[in-house]
């Protein structure tokens, strides 16, 4: 009887660390896709969306962007000889969750759900310890590289 209820107890254990995985993993990693999106829409070549901690101390994003030229090589192998800010975008992570949509019908539709803040250039410059922009849109000029050029052309 023991057996069974130390079974039991880590089966429960496991199902609830898998809904904490998805919870944390899937949807924080959606916030950062809309981040890369909104700053694709706004920006024009390369652009990349960086996190930024704003309720906590977080530098500005002239700064984030300027320190990040040497973590792009490594998303996209190519060699940037300077990096900027150019945007910032705040999301709303504690959002409306809507019904979900499986099939031709829409539950929700008409209501809002998913909020954003589009801070423009303002963004780069924001204080920090002031929370404004908690994504970066950042951009750079980078070396022409023959391999990042085989890449554009095979997709």
């Amino acid at each position: 009887m023991t057996t069974y209820w130390y079974i039991s107890a880590a089966l429960l254990v496991c199902l609830n660390i898998s809904n904490a995985i998805d919870m944390y993993g899937l949807s924080y990693n959606y916030f950062d896709e809309m981040a890369q999106n909104y700053c694709a829409a706004k920006g024009e070549g390369w652009v990349f969306s960086i996190r930024r901690d704003c309720f906590g101390v977080a530098p500005t994003c002239n700064d984030m962007c300027a320190a990040a030229k040497t973590d792009i090589p490594s998303a996209m192998g190519i060699q940037v000889t300077k990096a900027c800010c150019f945007d910032g975008v705040f999301i709303i992570k504690d959002h409306k969750q809507l019904l979900p949509n499986p099939a031709n019908s829409q539950p929700d539709a008409g209501k809002a759900s998913l909020i954003t803040y589009g801070n423009g250039v303002g963004a780069c410059t924001w204080g920090p310890n002031h929370c404004g922009p908690n994504y970066c849109c950042c951009k750079g000029d980078w070396k022409q590289n023959n391999s990042i050029l085989k890449y554009i052309r095979k997709s």
